[in-house]
């Protein structure tokens, strides 16, 4: 392969950028992640340099591959980063930039609303407060935290995951059009949010109870869907805005008022 057929297989604009910001991502959930450790951190205090060290470098590997597989795929199946593209490419915007910025924010305001309707007025007959215990750092990390959420939650759960997943059953079948048939999008969507669930009950096993579980796997699998949905029709960008709309609205604005 030669040396400009290896920069026309993705758009290294767009690769950089979208590897930069997640990295930086990483950085912002740290005082957001130290504190919530507690003392548990504390206890092991000397193998936090190597922990983190590690964490990082396996978060960078994931980011390397993952945005790679997003756009190369992502152009086959028709998802990608339309405003970074356009960007990029056109050097402005896209003309319905703002209708769909509307959109998302719309999107991302309703599923906090309802996610915290369900939490104080569901499940917190059974059991405490979800929503009291994610909002106790303090107001800035909570900020934080929710830009490394939606950034790094869409580019490897969406962008990277959903992507190749939608590439494997667009292999398999695809409409009159030579495009992913609905079914083999809403599958991996449906996939990466259960995935995800799996993954949160596999690493919080030890410090939940029954209903804690099952009021995270609902929460996750709702915000799965919603931001599947939003990157599936508008693209990344436009899911990131959404999940980082209802992160700051759960961790920062009803957050506040319950502290």
């Amino acid at each position: 392969m030669k040396f400009k057929d290896i920069r026309d297989v993705v758009d290294w604009n767009v690769y950089w950028l979208l590897f930069m910001v997640a990295e930086f991502s990483l950085l912002a959930a740290l005082p957001y992640a130290i504190t919530m450790s507690g003392d548990l951190l504390y206890d092991m205090a000397v193998f936090i340099p190597r922990i983190l060290a590690a964490q990082f470098a396996r978060s960078t590997v994931i980011f390397l591959i993952g945005i790679f597989a997003g756009l190369y795929l992502g152009k086959k199946v028709g998802l990608g980063t339309p405003v970074l593209s356009s960007i990029f490419e056109k050097k402005r915007l896209p003309v319905d930039f703002n209708s769909t910025l509307k959109i998302s924010l719309i999107a991302g305001i309703l599923l906090a609303i309802l996610i915290v309707i369900l939490d104080q007025f569901v499940f917190s007959i059974y059991s405490d407060s979800l929503l009291a215990y994610l909002t106790t750092p303090p107001l800035w990390e909570r900020i934080l935290y929710s830009f490394y959420v939606s950034i790094v939650e869409e580019i490897v759960l969406r962008f990277s995951l959903m992507t190749l997943l939608v590439w494997i059953t667009w292999k398999i079948k695809k409409d009159n059009e030579g495009k992913p048939t609905t079914i083999g999008v809403w599958s991996p969507i449906i996939l990466v949010s259960l995935f995800y669930v799996l993954l949160n009950l596999f690493f919080s096993r030890e410090s939940m109870d029954s209903v804690f579980a099952l009021r995270l796997s609902i929460f996750n699998t709702l915000g799965g869907i919603v931001f599947g949905w939003i990157y599936w029709k508008k693209g990344l960008e436009y899911s990131i805005i959404t999940n980082l709309t209802a992160s700051l609205m759960i961790f920062v604005v009803f957050g506040s008022l319950l502290h």
